[in-house]
């Protein structure tokens, strides 16, 4: 058996007694106190992440932004500086290898991918770079990513920032990075609206992220924010209609029917722009919708069928939303019974259950 990787904040998340799961390879901190009271804090005032499991990428030199216009869906050559952009890696077929977010900052780039899905980017990028004289630097366990997120996160971070940023967080807007050297310690600080809220996802190196993980949770007095696991992540994305690799995203899924279209320029020849030029022209045959259910919870895979009993789709995740008091889903249904409030049955364990189709997202940040 494969060892698990550790952040640099696992001793922390033991000393909080965290329930802990394998997430695409790492050992991370699954909840603390309780998923559903934990998303109940994030949505109500603020919490913040270990995400250092996420995949990152610092690319430099000559050919970096050649590589990134290869690979990267959206608009590279005039994304500006200080700014992320969400982005779509495909293959040739227009199959999503991964979704990810490019930051443009003034030493280079980053490109930041999902956990599960390093390793296979990393390999897709590498023979790209060398062809390409561009450097390829895989950061993930050299670095950490705290993700920052809720109603009141902006206000209680700016004071914490006070001596890193020379403006407030709170000031920033959708999609700015701001980057630089703190104690000789690199950070960038990216504004992502993640989770459909107010958030912003701070990469520093390990040494300095334990010292930033107790100044945040345990010694900014009022101003301390609750750790937060992934489990309230999850539940707090399938709110929020956010898109997850491995369940509404993988190989199959195009970025038409993923519903993902936004971050496609057909401006410039990425690879699987062919095939993206064909599937632009054409409706997609099947569409992302919410599940509303009374208490179970669907799991991924359970069908969906629809009113006259005719199988439409399928589940793609499952969560219990307190903000709604009900069972919730995202599912991948036929375009054609995409219709809000319709009624539908979700068949698991061959147990039917009773659903109506819902539009995303469920909660508005």
């Amino acid at each position: 058996m494969t060892d698990l990787i550790h952040s640099a904040l696992h001793e922390k998340h033991q000393a909080l007694e965290a329930v802990f799961g394998d997430v695409a390879g790492w050992e991370m901190p699954l909840s603390y106190r309780g998923a559903i009271q934990e998303a109940n804090t994030v949505r109500l005032r603020a919490g913040v992440f270990d995400f250092s499991h996420a995949g990152r990428f610092r690319i430099r030199g000559d050919g970096a932004l050649a590589l990134l216009e290869r690979v990267c869906t959206h608009d590279v050559v005039h994304q500006e500086d200080d700014t992320a952009e969400p982005t779509l890696l495909l293959n040739a077929r227009g199959g999503i290898l991964d979704t990810g977010r490019l930051l443009r900052m003034e030493d280079g780039w980053m490109l930041t991918v999902s956990p599960i899905n390093r390793h296979k980017v990393l390999d897709h990028l590498s023979p790209l770079a060398e062809e390409l004289d561009a450097k390829l630097d895989d950061r993930t366990e050299k670095e950490a990513t705290l993700l920052i997120a809720g109603p009141s996160a902006a206000g209680l971070l700016d004071p914490l920032l006070t001596d890193v940023m020379s403006e407030p967080a709170s000031k920033l807007p959708a999609g700015a990075v701001r980057s630089g050297t703190y104690l000789l310690a690199r950070y960038a600080v990216a504004r992502t609206d993640e989770l459909g809220m107010w958030s912003v996802e701070v990469t520093m190196s390990n040494l300095f992220a334990t010292k930033a993980w107790r100044f945040i949770t345990e010694k900014a007095g009022d101003r301390c924010i609750a750790p937060t696991g992934l489990a309230a992540w999850d539940v707090l994305r399938v709110e929020a209609g956010v898109p997850a690799y491995g369940h509404e995203v993988n190989e199959t899924f195009d970025p038409y029917l993923a519903g993902l279209a936004d971050r496609v320029s057909l401006d410039h020849d990425f690879i699987g722009a062919d095939a993206c030029r064909s599937l632009a022209a054409r409706p997609p045959a099947r569409k992302r919708m919410g599940l509303v259910l009374d208490q179970v919870i669907p799991r991924q895979g359970s069908v969906v069928l629809d009113s006259e009993g005719a199988e439409i789709g399928a589940v793609t995740s499952g969560t219990f939303s307190s903000a709604l008091d009900r069972a919730i889903a995202m599912a991948c249904v036929a375009a054609s019974s995409a219709v809000p409030q319709a009624e539908v049955t979700v068949v698991q364990d061959g147990v039917r259950l009773p659903a109506r189709i819902a539009e995303l997202p469920f909660v508005n940040g």
